[in-house]
């Protein structure tokens, strides 16, 4: 039996790539394996969130310390703040489903023995959280006063070992009380800090303050570009050309969150008479979104969850510059200057095989080794730019492929038929219907009770099939006889089933094929026996 498995799987190859690559030439082989229940390009949300805080704990409740740290400090913050910043929740708590930052005017000594007129607060995600490139956003609603500096910023995770400013900084919104009706957004960095950072303004006009509503700011982060936003509304974007002469960009590295209230500095200068304490600052909510992309297995069709060495699929937008097929063996990891890379739960990091790159799709198979559970995909294209997306690695994803590239439908297989005198063929079990343009099932004929005639069923998520009766193939309802299953031994990334064709199956037409591995179903496809 070994030989025949041998010639059966140099075969198959010619026959599912040939059925494959009719159905959808422009894609090549993998390519038109897409997830009936994936999103198309041109709906997918532009973002997947990665980070939130909502603020719905019990009113006067503290921030989530598994979230936030407070900061405590009254040395002036480098801008000569008057504040002292403390861990009280009389300065930072939770009510009516917001955080509330309230600086408070009031005779403190902190524990380094610091006096100051002053409390506020300042929450940072520093050793909680940190993220490189996205989206960062809060809706929030400014307090209003001379000297009041409220700010929702980020600061690079490298900041004790680099120091500021080369850790860079990015000020998504800030606010200055003598400038009631203006936000601005800055970077900083080495040779364009403090003064010097770049930076623009928002204001809103007919004389509106931000302090009388909330407002959603938010910046998009890219490897060489940042964009912010007030109210869905750009305002500015800063790319590397933008930088002085002979300076570096040092935003391409993880970042960490602030939110703070300041009382006085050189830049907003200081609180006078007009000045009414306390001062509140109200956030509805943080979040922190990645560019989203949807990975599905190549063949399972039914979501994002794959298993080791099988094939995949990722879905989106603008993930490579240019439309290129691997062919080499062994696959690239690079294609066109567009690369993936996958870290498991370990943190172990491998670059993945590609087969395929486009802008709105790649096929690549997760490597062997890759540790089951929750992955991180990291795709970088040929300008640098980064997308990152999440992926479920299952020790099992059954899948099958389908003629007609939909998940469902026609099986893309093939039937062996071995006769009496030892000789062999192969048939297509579908062909292409120009009428219907798609493939139809082609009805297999089982012939003379001499013949013996095996079903070739291609997918991937199947392998390491040491014990078959983990195996179970169904045919028109009946269960039906496996012989092989597990990898196709000239395609990396494919796997094989092998099922006998009973005779018990001649005249019943169209029936449904269904494989289960280890109790998990792959996608239902079709077969003819007349």
């Amino acid at each position: 039996m070994m030989n025949r498995l041998m010639r059966i799987n140099r075969l198959s190859l010619f026959g599912i790539a040939l059925c494959l690559m009719l159905s959808v030439p422009e894609l090549a082989f993998v390519s038109g394996a897409k997830s009936v229940n994936s999103e198309s390009t041109a709906d997918l949300p532009a973002w997947a969130l990665t980070w939130s805080d909502e603020f719905d704990g019990p009113d006067g409740s503290g921030v989530d310390p598994q979230k936030w740290i407070m900061e405590t400090g009254g040395n002036g913050w480098g801008n000569n703040e008057l504040e002292y910043y403390t861990n009280r929740t009389q300065n930072a708590y939770l009510e009516n489903g917001s955080l509330v930052i309230k600086a408070i005017k009031e005779d403190y000594t902190g524990p380094d023995f610091v006096a100051r007129s002053y409390t506020s607060a300042r929450l940072k995600t520093q050793n909680k959280f940190t993220q490189t490139f996205g989206r960062f956003e809060a809706r929030i609603k400014v307090p209003y006063g001379q000297g009041i500096w409220p700010a929702f910023w980020m600061l690079g995770g490298d900041i004790n070992q680099a120091g500021w400013p080369r850790c860079g900084e990015i000020d998504i919104m800030e606010n200055i009380g003598k400038e009631p009706s203006t936000v601005h957004g800055t970077i900083h960095g080495p040779g364009y800090s403090g003064g010097s950072g770049i930076g623009a303004a928002y204001s809103l006009t007919n004389n509106q303050r931000f302090a009388d509503d909330y407002h959603i700011y938010a910046v998009e982060w890219e490897p060489k570009a940042i964009r912010w936003y007030v109210d869905g509304n750009l305002f500015k974007t800063i790319t590397t050309k933008d930088l002085p002469a002979g300076t570096e960009w040092v935003f391409n590295h993880p970042f960490f969150m602030l939110l703070n209230v300041a009382v006085g500095g050189g830049w907003p200068g200081y609180p006078d008479n007009t000045t009414v304490f306390p001062q509140v600052m109200l956030v509805d909510y943080v979040r922190v979104y990645q560019p989203k992309i949807a990975s599905t297995s190549a063949a399972s069709y039914t979501g994002s969850t794959v298993a080791v060495e099988s094939i995949s699929s990722i879905f989106g937008n603008n993930l490579a510059a240019t439309t290129q097929s691997g062919e080499t063996n062994p696959l690239p990891t690079v294609i066109a200057g567009t690369s993936v890379k996958i870290t498991d739960k370990s943190s172990t990091e491998r670059l993945t095989p590609l087969f395929f790159v486009s802008p709105v799709q790649i096929n690549y198979q997760i490597p062997p080794g890759t540790i089951p559970g929750e992955a991180t995909l990291t795709i970088t294209d040929s300008n640098g730019a980064v997308y990152l997306g999440k992926v479920d690695i299952a020790t099992i994803s059954p899948g099958l492929f389908s003629a007609n590239s939909t998940g469902q439908g026609i099986a893309a297989a093939l039937a062996l038929r071995i006769k009496s005198d030892g000789s062999q063929n192969y048939e297509f079990v579908s062909h292409y219907d120009s009428a219907k343009n798609s493939y139809v099932a082609t009805p297999i004929d089982l012939g003379p009770e001499s013949d013996e005639v095996i079903l070739v069923l291609f997918g991937t998520g199947i392998r390491f099939r040491t014990n078959l009766s983990s195996v179970t193939t169904k045919i028109g309802g009946a269960e039906a006889q496996t012989i092989f299953a597990g990898p196709q031994a000239d395609y990396i990334g494919l796997d094989q089933i092998n099922v006998r064709l009973s005779r018990s199956l001649i005249g019943r037409g169209e029936m449904d094929v269904v494989v289960s591995v280890s109790g998990l179903s792959a996608n239902t496809l079709k077969i003819n026996v007349k």
